[in-house]
């Protein structure tokens, strides 16, 4: 794979990195959520984005991105999990921003993302 090939795959709208899935997978398992959760393990080990040969970091696993071939609805949910999460997250008092809320604002804007393509 060439280095423009790889660019173009991973900035396609139904692929994230693997520390959004890796955060995805456990918010789900603590929710109970535990057949989305293995769908995100399946995606882990089954839809790697293979990387050019000259990548700068071949074996790190946390540049790793993988494409997204849930449903809208399984997508649904997990958008729908990370604005819970992000509510929760909110200072007490005027719910001012916290630092967890803004981490799972950034999560669910990477879900909503894949929404706004579908």
């Amino acid at each position: 794979m060439t280095t423009e090939e790889y660019k173009r795959i991973i900035e396609n709208e139904d692929v994230l990195d693997r520390g959004t899935l890796n955060i995805t997978f456990q918010e789900l398992t603590k929710s109970g959520r535990k057949e989305l959760a293995s769908e995100i393990n399946r995606i882990l080990s089954e839809n790697l984005v293979e990387k050019p040969t000259n990548h700068n970091r071949p074996d790190d696993k946390e540049t790793n991105h993988y494409i997204i071939d849930l449903d809208t609805d399984a997508i649904f949910e997990i958008v729908s999990m990370f604005g819970d999460l992000e509510v929760e997250s909110l200072g007490l008092l005027n719910y001012e921003p916290t630092v967890a809320a803004a981490s799972y604002a950034r999560m669910l804007d990477k879900w909503n993302n894949l929404l706004s393509y579908r």
